[in-house]
């Protein structure tokens, strides 16, 4: 009796009622019992979940803030590196002006050194690059345009003279105000250093920006008399040579940029299937993650008394897609650098991303309402580019028909038939998020799945016209998927968005796609 008086029932004196009562409270107790473990478990199965997304999230941000850091070391290693060039080009001319020849010899240990450094054999190709970058070094310049040769030159210094000519610096440089080093020579008044650049191929003939000769503004009768006298045929004999040496040198490097060209265009190649292998795992991990929290979820229901083995399958899968998360970026980084190191190589100038590019807190006037009209003139749907994530976080809780393409169950084609006739029946978005993954020919497949056709027919907006998204309707569908349900008012307000983590595309789906940039307020 007092056992039933705790379980919530009276009390009856026939003992054949009373010990159905008991049993019927019993079962009903371990009901409840069972429905308060199953809320507790889903209560802790919640609280984890919230704390692996805090975790994923800070993790996510000390990606960035590492991601941030190595740009920062990189920029200032190249700003000391730039700094580091500029003192040992003061200290050559420095050098060359004074006649220092074991400083200048310092300086041009100092670029092998740093050749060293950043890998350069002594292969044959290693040898070119260094012969190229210590031709390089002597033919540079001072503010005015005075090259080390000019400087000795001008200070009369025979012995650097003939160094620098040795290593491939020209006689015939054009400084300040148009004057040679023959024309600084002699214009203070240095005999030896004249005769010597002579020899060298210097040519006397050459005049400056005011139109005067080496021999009109010689100081020296000597050195006046020497250039009077010079045999121009010897000059021209020397600077055919030049010209050959320079053509044969200027082929060389044309040779070894092509070749540059073609193993950085191979480093690329490899790179992007390096890329897609890591997006290809990942989206393979976010299913398997997808499908043990499905496990999970089916355990919680049956009450299958497996949630501590569900729940540490889910630990396990997320983190294996945070890895492969860390992989993936990693490689779209490296291709990244390969990329710009091949522009480089190329002489080509990175052109500016095409597109729109807009701040996080102006998505809602540049894709929700479109102001400026300018996606309406693009014609083409928009492709929502953003590394940080926020842009997805804004469209899903937008009122939107969300897709997360990573996920397999949204991805089903009966699914994304409904999502896409919602979209259009009630004159909303439909998002299909990316990730970080390249989702976007996974997408295009579940479509013509749908409906063959039906891909190139939504990404051109042609299932817009005349009717034809009417296809799409299934008998099943009930009244309020009529046709004459669908609005034109409502069609107006229709949207198709895809977002992405990938700082870089695809070039197929920047065709097909206009790309929208959000860039992260400073």
């Amino acid at each position: 009796e007092r056992q039933l008086q705790v379980w919530g029932w009276p009390w009856l004196p026939r003992p054949a009622q009373a010990a159905t009562r008991i049993q019927c409270a019993f079962r009903q107790h371990l009901a409840r019992q069972a429905l308060a473990l199953r809320r507790q478990e889903r209560q802790e199965y919640l609280e984890r979940m919230e704390k692996l997304q805090r975790e994923a999230y800070l993790a996510s941000v000390r990606r960035e803030q590492e991601a941030a850091r190595r740009q920062r070391q990189q920029e200032e290693a190249a700003q000391r590196e730039r700094q580091e060039e500029l003192r040992r080009r003061g200290r050559l001319l420095d050098a060359a002006f004074e006649g220092n020849v074991g400083e200048i010899r310092a300086v041009l240990q100092e670029v092998e050194q740093l050749l060293t450094r950043e890998g350069v054999g002594h292969d044959e190709e290693g040898r070119a690059r260094r012969l190229r970058r210590r031709v390089a070094t002597v033919e540079c310049e001072d503010s005015h345009g005075n090259t080390p040769l000019s400087e000795a030159a001008a200070g009369g210094q025979a012995l650097v003279i003939q160094l620098l000519a040795e290593l491939g610096a020209s006689p015939n440089s054009k400084g300040a105000f148009g004057r040679t080093p023959l024309y600084r020579a002699a214009f203070g008044g240095h005999l030896e250093a004249v005769e010597l650049l002579l020899k060298l191929g210097a040519d006397p003939r050459v005049y400056a920006d005011d139109g005067s000769t080496p021999e009109q503004v010689a100081s020296l009768d000597a050195v006046a008399s020497v250039l009077q006298t010079w045999d121009l045929g010897l000059t021209e004999a020397m600077l055919q040579n030049m010209e050959a040496e320079q053509q044969r040198r200027a082929q060389e490097d044309e040779r070894h940029k092509q070749a540059e060209a073609k193993r950085l265009n191979l480093k690329v190649q490899q790179l992007a299937k390096e890329q897609q292998r890591c997006h290809k795992e990942l989206q393979q991990a976010y299913c398997e993650l997808n499908r043990r929290i499905t496990e999970h979820e089916e355990c919680e229901h049956q009450c299958m008394g497996r949630t501590e083995l569900t729940l540490q399958a889910i630990k396990d899968s997320e983190a294996q897609v945070d890895r492969l998360r860390q992989e993936a970026q990693k490689a779209e980084e490296m291709l990244a650098m390969a990329r710009l190191e091949l522009r480089e190589q190329t002489q080509e100038e990175e052109e500016e991303a095409p597109g729109l590019k807009c701040q996080v807190t102006d998505l809602h006037d540049v894709l929700m309402k479109d102001v400026g009209d300018r996606i309406r003139a693009d014609g083409r749907w928009p492709l929502v580019i953003d590394p940080s994530g926020q842009a997805a976080t804004f469209l899903r809780y937008q009122d939107t028909n969300y897709v997360d393409a990573v996920n397999p169950e949204h991805l089903r084609p009966e699914r994304i038939r409904l999502a896409l006739l919602g979209a259009l029946r009630y004159g909303k978005p439909l998002v299909f998020d990316l990730r970080e993954v390249d989702l976007f020919p996974a997408v295009q497949q579940q479509l013509e799945a749908v409906q063959p056709g039906l891909a190139p027919a939504l990404l051109s907006r042609e299932l817009l016209a005349q009717d034809r998204y009417l296809s799409l309707l299934r008998p099943t569908d009930g009244p309020e998927y009529g046709p004459t349900q669908f609005q034109e008012a409502r069609l107006a307000h229709f949207r198709l968005f895809f977002v992405t983590q990938v700082q870089w595309p695809p070039v197929e789906q920047l065709q097909v796609l206009l790309p929208v940039r959000v860039q992260l307020p400073h």
